[in-house]
């Protein structure tokens, strides 16, 4: 069972003190059986010292069990932090391509319900234990009073969780297919609010939606988990219905077939009787330790997909790190990479792409909608590995294992970003100092304040604002390289121009290579150099007066 060895791989020596003491405290539940018969068929004299025992042993099953349950508690908490921790360092340690194939509900679905899933299946685990040795417990009594009886008892409860195995695996595979759905249904939920301007300007896209997609994914989630516990429930009813049968043929049918001795077949049926509590607590167990074993399936088969545990330790090194040196070029020799275009589906090829990035420039990256330009920023700032081709610094190649240091070199500002709420990584006194000289010129000191420990004070600013507190952050960074993909697109007229004529100029200034993603024609003339690009290849790479000659 998978969340079993999850509990052995986690902690060996808890989890093997908690199944110490669920065992023992079922342990004491069988022997507590053994006294009650003892005491309904001995005589009185000795019901003095069976009631001592009793009293002990009832205490030993309460300690052991509160005990155990604590332990389970202790380890359930510590390896759901850990697999949280390990899940999100593998979504960090994933290529940028490999997070966006995989799909941001996936990671979601898996952080949040998976999980939780997975904690209540986990918590089922104690009372697993000690139902099973209540069990096993119990049988061995039985083996003492009457080892023919015990190994009959033996054949029926054997047939019997065959007969359950049947209709609970048809169940299992309904529980798989009901969590793909889940992953499916949570992508509905993530367009429902992130697209909540549009579906509420349009009446028939949001009934498309909800007719569409959203309904039939809620259907199909509702088919699968019905079906999957319509199917728990009658294997469950199974089981009690075949132990009121052996329980019946016990009391109406071996009295007549067998000479048994009235205290052999009095403990025989009052075990039966005992043990129907603990074979139930199993069984209606199965449902939720099945939906645990789901969850931790594929949250294993996630992080897998995403990365290997050895590209996470070399993706989050201990330690702090160096900062970016400088260079004098960065050269594409013949970089390519293919993707799905956006207008027709079909796989689209940017390059091979052949240019370079010398220190000091100022290089707008211009083309149409479509033709491949954040791609080849994603290829340039190595967030893409590519396919084809190859990136050298200074003339030494990059190679694929050093790609995460090569993209230190570069900070960048994409047309969809995200804004942290705190200033990570940069929260030193210098650098707060710089921060708020930042946030006057960029005419955000009456909209937002940074603390002593880097956290902005508001970031539900319009977009233009939220991309100043972008560009404060790259500008902090003080990496030798800067991408803005354009960043100039939601800012008013005024700072439009102090974008471009004072705030790129200036980095140029400081001798930082800087690439501007840009439809803006009237500042082209900027540039140190301009790289077009057309259905994925490059067709011009030349200086602003090139290109006017040319047109």
């Amino acid at each position: 069972m998978r969340l079993f060895l999850l509990l052995l791989r986690t902690s060996r020596r808890l989890a093997l003190l908690t199944i110490l003491f669920g065992a023992l405290s079922g342990a004491s539940s069988a022997m507590l059986l053994g006294l009650i018969n003892q005491a309904l068929t001995q005589s009185d004299s000795a019901q003095s010292g069976l009631a001592i025992a009793f009293a002990g042993i009832a205490l030993a099953a309460l300690v052991t069990r509160i005990t155990s349950q604590i332990l389970l508690t202790r380890l359930q908490q510590g390896i759901l932090m850990d697999l949280r921790l390990r899940l999100s360092r593998h979504l960090i340690a994933a290529s940028l391509r490999t997070l966006e194939e995989a799909g941001a509900h996936r990671a979601h679905t898996s952080l949040g319900q998976d999980i939780l899933i997975l904690s209540m299946g986990m918590s089922m685990l104690p009372e697993m234990f000690i139902s099973s040795a209540v069990i096993v417990g119990s049988l061995g009594y039985m083996m003492w009073l009457s080892w023919p009886t015990c190994l009959a008892l033996i054949g029926f409860i054997v047939v019997g969780q065959l007969l359950y195995a049947i209709p609970a695996s048809v169940a299992t595979k309904h529980q798989h297919l009901a969590r793909e759905q889940n992953g499916l249904l949570m992508k509905c939920f993530f367009a429902l609010t992130n697209g909540a301007k549009e579906l509420r300007l349009n009446r028939d896209r949001r009934r498309e939606f909800i007719d569409g997609d959203l309904q039939p994914t809620v259907q199909r989630v509702r088919e699968h988990f019905l079906r999957s516990d319509t199917l728990f429930a009658l294997a469950n009813g199974w089981g009690m219905f075949a132990f009121m049968f052996v329980i019946g043929l016990f009391l109406f049918l071996v009295p007549r077939l067998t000479d048994l001795p009235a205290p052999v077949l009095h403990g025989s049926i009052l075990l039966l009787l005992y043990l129907q509590q603990p074979i139930n607590s199993i069984t209606s167990m199965m449902p939720h330790l099945s939906r645990g074993n789901v969850a931790l399936a594929h949250l294993e088969q996630l992080g897998l997909k995403l990365v290997p545990e050895t590209t996470v330790e070399k993706a989050l090194p201990a330690g702090a790190t160096e900062r970016p040196r400088s260079f004098e070029k960065i050269e594409l020799v013949g970089l390519t990479h293919t993707y799905r275009h956006e207008r027709d589906d079909e796989k689209f090829t940017l390059g091979p792409i052949s240019t370079s990035l010398n220190r000091g420039e100022l290089i707008f990256l211009i083309g149409g909608n479509g033709s491949g330009k954040t791609t080849l920023a994603k290829l340039m700032t190595g967030l893409y590995s590519p396919e084809g081709g190859e990136i050298r610094v200074d003339g030494r190649r990059v190679q694929p294992e050093e790609l995460d240091d090569y993209r230190q070199y570069f900070s960048a500002v994409f047309f969809d970003f995200f804004l942290f709420e705190r200033l990570l990584g940069l929260a030193s006194p210098e650098l707060m100092q710089q921060a708020r000289q930042y946030l006057e010129r960029l005419h955000l000191e009456q909209k937002v304040r940074i603390d002593e420990q880097g956290g902005l004070s508001n970031t539900a600013l319009s977009q233009g604002q939220r991309k100043r507190l972008a560009l404060l952050t790259a500008y902090l960074e003080d990496r030798p390289v800067y991408l803005f993909d354009e960043w100039a697109a939601d800012q008013d007229p005024m700072f439009k121009e102090v974008f471009y004529k004072e705030l790129l100029p200036d980095l140029r200034g400081r001798g930082k290579t800087v690439l501007v993603i840009s439809h803006d024609d009237r500042y082209f003339h900027l540039a140190d150099r301009i790289l077009q690009l057309e259905s994925g290849q490059l067709i011009a790479d030349t200086t602003p007066g090139e290109s006017r000659a040319s047109a």
